[in-house]
């Protein structure tokens, strides 16, 4: 007897797009862990200038109101600059960085371009404690990442109206603690130890996709991750699944229904060979496509790139050997 998976009996569709996700390649100055995309310094699938500006063009578009970049280090391609400076004026745009690609030298004044363009920040720190990011991220992340912290606060991010928000990753095969008792140990945390602000925490349950999977299947808990997570399926998750209205390009322009579906190859039903640019956007309304790993984003709280989807703490594992920090 087959599996019964959430999705089946459904048809779950695209409802009005509320963000584009552009991922802007898989170059990165770390090799986290988790990373469901794999990226690196070596990393070779980045967007080029024609491809941006074929994408900037389609941004344009009225209906569209919320651009994200993410990666990869999205402040690695030099396209990035030329995408807020396009869209800025008009868009609302947010940046998913991993606060060490701007202590680079080279990219030192991206802190200052992102305060003059308003950009919003989502910023990767996976836990509070030292060690737990080092073994996540690799020796000496957390400390650069408190650094650039207090430069973003110093211009304003996270104290005022320039938003500052911090990604919570669990280290291991387990789920995130309720997300209010995650902003309350990071806001404690952070201020006593380090005198950092900060705006909302939010929590991401780990995908089995990228090297997350790998590790998994490596110390042979891929099957014991995936029934976690099934076991914590929340139903009232899926009105509320990012999913719905959102679209993620990749480094070619070609679409998907999330960054983990790009990092499958999992294209948009439909439009597995259409670029984002050719796409009539006031009748876009595919079928997602789902598969075993989308149970990370329905399980207890739900989890998005833009945090849970349901907020009750009762929604938390069911497990509390499940619960890790």
């Amino acid at each position: 007897m087959g599996k019964n998976y959430f999705w089946e009996n459904k048809r779950i569709r695209k409802t009005a797009l509320d963000v584009i996700q552009i991922n802007l390649g898989n170059r990165c100055n770390q090799s986290c862990s988790h990373c469901h995309v794999e990226a690196s310094p070596a990393g070779s699938r980045n967007m080029d200038q024609e491809t941006a500006g074929n994408i900037i063009t389609k941004l344009s578009e009225p209906e569209i109101k919320n651009i994200e970049f993410t990666g990869g280090a999205p402040e690695l391609n030099p396209s990035l600059r030329l995408f807020v400076k396009k869209l800025s004026a008009v868009k609302n745009i947010t940046v998913r960085t991993n606060l060490t690609a701007l202590a680079m030298l080279g990219n030192r004044p991206y802190l200052r371009f992102y305060k003059e363009h308003r950009v919003n920040i989502i910023a990767s720190l996976p836990c509070v404690y030292p060690d737990n990011v080092d073994a996540q991220r690799g020796p000496g992340i957390f400390s650069t990442s408190i650094a650039v912290l207090k430069k973003l606060n110093d211009l304003g991010y996270g104290a005022g109206s320039l938003t500052l928000d911090l990604v919570y990753n669990p280290l291991g095969a387990c789920l995130p603690p309720a997300r209010r008792k995650l902003q309350q140990l990071y806001t404690q945390e952070l201020k006593e130890r380090y005198d950092i602000c900060f705006d909302n925490v939010i929590p991401l349950v780990n995908a089995p996709v990228g090297r997350f999977k790998e590790h998994l299947c490596r110390e042979k808990r891929l099957a014991e991750y995936l029934t976690l997570l099934r076991l914590n399926y929340n139903p009232a998750t899926l009105p509320k699944l990012m999913c719905k209205t959102l679209v993620s390009i990749d480094y070619q322009g070609y679409v998907y229904d999330c960054d983990f579906n790009l990092a499958l190859g999992k294209k948009i039903k439909g439009f597995e060979n259409s670029r984002f640019w050719d796409i009539d956007l006031s009748f876009f309304h595919p079928d997602i496509t789902f598969a075993e790993h989308c149970y990370s984003c329905t399980a207890g709280q739900g989890s998005s790139c833009h945090g849970v989807l349901i907020r009750e703490d009762c929604c938390a594992a069911k497990n509390s050997k499940s619960v890790c920090m």
